[in-house]
Formats: C-alpha cells, sequence, structure tokens
C-alpha cells in the first residue's frame, strides 16, 4: 500500500522568513514553490532539498487556517491505492483531516488523515 517515504513537512506561519532560515542559514535549497487555491486547501509551499541526499523538507503556509503550535510535522507518503489507505486508517481509528484533492498542474492527488493520536500524514497518489 505505502510505495515510498516522500517528505517531511513542516506548518510555518511565515513562509517566506523560514525559507530563509532554511536555505541562507542551513544550506538547503529551494527545489520548487506551489500554490494550491482549492475549498478547503489553501497554501503556499516551498520544497526544500538536503544536500545532495535529495531528501525533501517541505515548509508549508496555511492561508486558509491557523498556524498548530510549533513541533508538529506531517510525514508525506506516497500510495498506490489512495481510497484503500483511508480505508484501512479510518478502520484503524484515523480520521480524514481533507479528503482527496486532485492538483493536475503536479500530476497528483492528495489527502490529509490524521493518525489515532492526530499526527498528520499526507497522502500522494499519481494521477493517472
Amino acid at each position: 500500500m505505502i510505495t515510498a517515504y516522500a517528505f517531511t513537512k513542516i506548518i510555518v506561519a511565515d513562509l517566506a522568513a523560514m525559507e530563509r532560515f532554511y536555505c541562507d542559514t542551513l544550506g538547503l535549497r529551494v527545489q520548487a514553490r506551489i500554490a494550491v487555491d482549492k475549498p478547503g486547501y489553501v497554501i503556499r509551499e516551498t520544497v526544500l532539498v538536503v544536500g545532495e541526499s535529495g531528501t525533501l523538507l517541505n515548509l508549508v503556509q496555511h492561508l486558509d487556517r491557523p498556524c498548530p503550535a510549533p513541533g508538529e510535522a506531517v510525514v508525506g507518503l506516497s500510495v498506490d491505492d489512495m481510497d484503500a489507505v483511508i480505508d484501512a486508517a479510518t478502520g484503524a481509528g484515523g480520521s480524514v483531516v481533507t479528503p482527496p484533492v486532485d492538483i493536475p498542474d503536479h500530476k497528483l492527488k492528495i489527502a490529509y488523515i490524521a493518525d489515532p493520536e492526530g499526527h498528520m500524514l499526507e497522502l500522494l497518489q499519481q494521477l493517472r
């Protein structure tokens, strides 16, 4: 069901300031900037690359909801069957935070789910 670890995502209040911190101070580099304006999913996001490893650290600012207290991260997981993963997660006590949304510009379908303790997981499935 899970096909790969995709990234860690930090939800931030000031995207520009945090991008400067991670790039100018810690040496990460910008791979992409993403803007999505869909009902229930309004974000600005910067995808950063850690060194030459290809490991991604994403900084995301939600424009339609308050920033949570620091300390929470979002784990990104690539999946081959989003509906099956959501069904399994909710059957085991998890919950759907944001139902699946198609993002055609990035050829992805995404959804947010929470584990039984409330930790956020972002599911990504390639659009066919």
